[in-house]
């Protein structure tokens, strides 16, 4: 089943933190691919918005970029009422940048979203295109079109998009090219 993914990057998590959160939550069961840590985080789901299913597909930590990662998948919507409640109610989290990129299902839209303690810092559109363009990408018949250049073009507008929140609210000299 084809699902909009959401890839989330947690900044300024130090080893200690990361190894005392591995332990309170299941991270091994969420590097697998199942998991309760959704509910773990935000237990009630009211607090999760219209969000009807949604599943952990990735879990990582960078100890040399102090970073958390996450994947999540929705049917069509990003979690963002839920990463909204996480970002203020996980201790973890406090006072901690997150971004998430989520590209939509049907590939059309990439969007992008900047939270600190609950509170939505960015939220766009990162990069657009119509179905009918998209499909032209799937079509053996298309030469004009290739399906690398289709994920460059959604991996660059997010590459950009994550350099200017952390040049902006990390305080980082990166060059945004």
């Amino acid at each position: 089943m084809d699902t909009t993914k959401s890839h989330i990057k947690i900044y300024n998590f130090p080893p200690d933190a990361a190894e005392d959160f591995e332990f309170d939550y299941d991270v091994q069961g969420a590097k697998e691919g199942y998991s309760d840590i959704l509910t773990e985080l935000v237990p009630q789901l009211p607090h999760w918005g219209e969000i009807g299913w949604m599943e952990i597909e990735d879990y990582e930590y960078n100890p040399h970029g102090h970073t958390l990662h996450f994947t999540l998948n929705t049917k069509w919507e990003a979690p963002l009422r839920w990463l909204q409640q996480a970002s203020s109610d996980t201790t973890y989290f406090e006072n901690k940048l997150i971004t998430m990129a989520t590209i939509q299902k049907d590939e059309t839209v990439v969007s992008g979203v900047a939270i600190m303690d609950g509170e939505v810092l960015q939220n766009k559109v990162l990069w657009d295109a119509s179905s009918e363009e998209i499909s032209k990408y799937y079509n053996d018949d298309e030469e004009d079109y290739d399906l690398d250049t289709l994920d460059n073009q959604m991996w660059d507008a997010i590459g950009k998009f994550v350099n200017v929140c952390e040049q902006f609210y990390l305080e980082r000299d990166y060059k945004n090219d």
